[in-house]
C-alpha cells in the first residue's frame, strides 16, 4: 500500500535544482576532506605555511603519504606550494582557508 504525502512546499511553485558547476566543485572539496589526515594537514597549514618535514613532525605521517595528500589538496585548489631556499613550503589558498574555517565551525558545534 502506497501512502502519498503531499510536499510541504507545494503551496509555492517548486524550484528546479540542477547539478551545476558550483555543486560539482563542492562535491570535489567534500571528497578531499573526508580523509582525517588531510583535515589534520589543512589545520596545520591554517596556522602557518609548513614544509613536508614540519608536517611530518606534527602528524607522525610518512613523508610519502604527506606528499600524496598535499598533491591531492593542491590539485583540488586548497593548497599551493612555493620554494623557500632549499625547502618547498605549502600554504592554504583563499578557498582552503574558507574550508578550514567551515570545518572548525562544525567541530566547535559539538
Amino acid at each position: 500500500m502506497f501512502i502519498f504525502k503531499k510536499c510541504a512546499c507545494s503551496i509555492q511553485p517548486h524550484e528546479q535544482l540542477t547539478v551545476d558547476a558550483e555543486f560539482k566543485q563542492l562535491a570535489r572539496v567534500l571528497k578531499l576532506v573526508t580523509i582525517p589526515s588531510r583535515i589534520a594537514i589543512l589545520s596545520i597549514l591554517y596556522k602557518a605555511p609548513h614544509c613536508v618535514c614540519d608536517i611530518q613532525t606534527h602528524t607522525g605521517l610518512s613523508q610519502t603519504l604527506i606528499s600524496h595528500h598535499l598533491k591531492s589538496l593542491s590539485d583540488g585548489g586548497l593548497v599551493v606550494s612555493f620554494k623557500t631556499g632549499t625547502f618547498v613550503e605549502y600554504r592554504l589558498t583563499a578557498e582552503g582557508r574558507r574550508v578550514v574555517a567551515c570545518i572548525q565551525k562544525l567541530i566547535s558545534k559539538k
